[in-house]
């Protein structure tokens, strides 16, 4: 059942329980009617000012506090949304509907608090009965990693990828989400596991070679992504890690050849044009910097890093007015967060 027919089925059930009720719980059963249109309409602050005074009039009543955690959630007011549905949660009969839904939203806002702790055995539950979701078996995962408990989160992890937890593949899996996170050694750690029971298995190599780029050993990087591009030379992202670990190691020729394989066998790889470009620069070849900070800008118009970087080259080539005009795109960008400008 949908989030949306379960709450119409909830206010369906308050409205005949009032059947007979006092003024007050009929207003009650209308006020959630309301309240169960805004939401659906998407008018979370609306829901929020029909209920609102509910929970202190009927504090033994779980409905409005479920309904007004739920238009919190959507609004991100998640520690409102947290207090409303752990109210609602403690009134609500347990396995109902209503019940199940509260126990995965709460979950979830307290994932979003950083309440790793609290929101562990909500997601639980919930992907007890929702075991195919990918959604919330990612957040659960997520919860796992945060909680300093990555090596539970390859399970999850694994049924979201569709592998055997025990695989080598939900260990480089599950290294990828450390990898986000910046978790350089426990990462590491996994990856070598993988490799331990498949020493042949796609991408580990990779990203051991990416460790060692954060952490700044070039050499290391380099030879790493070196072995991974020998079994995947068709890997673009290989090709512009292995330019960043060239460039490092002060091989800047070496670098600029990665890095045009890199956009070669993936033309809208943003990163590796501007990474061409400030070599290009560095090396005084201003006509292909230029033209390849176009090819960025074609790719990502409203950058402001490919937009201030034009308008650099154009000063150092005595092109002012276009200067000028690139600069001012970027400095617009980065007063609205890069968002496109109208």
């Amino acid at each position: 059942m949908t989030a949306t027919a379960r709450l119409a089925a909830l206010s369906a059930c308050i409205i005949v329980s009032a059947a007979g009720q006092s003024p007050e719980i009929s207003q009650y059963a209308s006020d959630l009617r309301e309240a169960d249109a805004l939401l659906s309409e998407g008018d979370f602050e609306g829901v929020v000012e029909t209920l609102q005074h509910w929970p202190e009039r009927l504090p033994d009543r779980p409905e409005a506090l479920h309904f007004l955690g739920l238009a919190h959630y959507r609004l991100r007011n998640f520690s409102e949304a947290a207090q409303h549905l752990a109210a609602a949660l403690e009134r609500e009969e347990p396995e109902s509907a209503p019940w199940k839904q509260t126990v995965e939203i709460l979950g979830a806002a307290y994932f979003f608090e950083g309440r790793w702790q609290e929101a562990e055995p909500l997601l639980e539950r919930a992907s007890s009965w929702k075991p195919h979701d990918s959604e919330l078996l990612y957040t659960l995962a997520m919860t796992y990693v945060r909680s300093g408990r990555e090596n539970q989160a390859r399970v999850p992890f694994s049924k979201v990828f569709q592998v055997d937890p025990a695989s080598p593949q939900a260990f480089a899996l599950t290294a990828e989400l450390l990898l986000q996170e910046n978790r350089l050694n426990d990462a590491e750690a996994l990856l070598l596991k993988a490799r331990e029971l498949q020493a042949d298995l796609p991408g580990v190599n990779y990203a051991l070679g990416v460790i060692e780029l954060r952490r700044g050993d070039y050499a290391k990087a380099s030879a790493l992504l070196q072995e991974d591009l020998a079994r995947n030379a068709q890997h673009a992202d290989g090709w512009h890690s292995m330019g960043e670990a060239l460039l490092g190691l002060g091989k800047q020729a070496e670098s600029v050849e990665a890095l045009k394989r890199a956009v070669w066998l993936a033309p809208r790889e943003f990163g590796s044009y501007i990474l061409l470009a400030k070599i290009y620069i560095d090396q005084g070849l201003m006509e292909l910097a230029e033209d390849t900070v176009r090819r960025a800008i074609d790719v990502r118009p409203h950058s402001y890093e490919a937009h201030f970087l034009q308008s650099r080259i154009y000063y150092k080539t005595g092109q002012a007015d276009r200067a000028r005009e690139h600069l001012g795109i970027a400095e617009e960008l980065r007063r609205s967060g890069n968002r496109p400008l109208p």
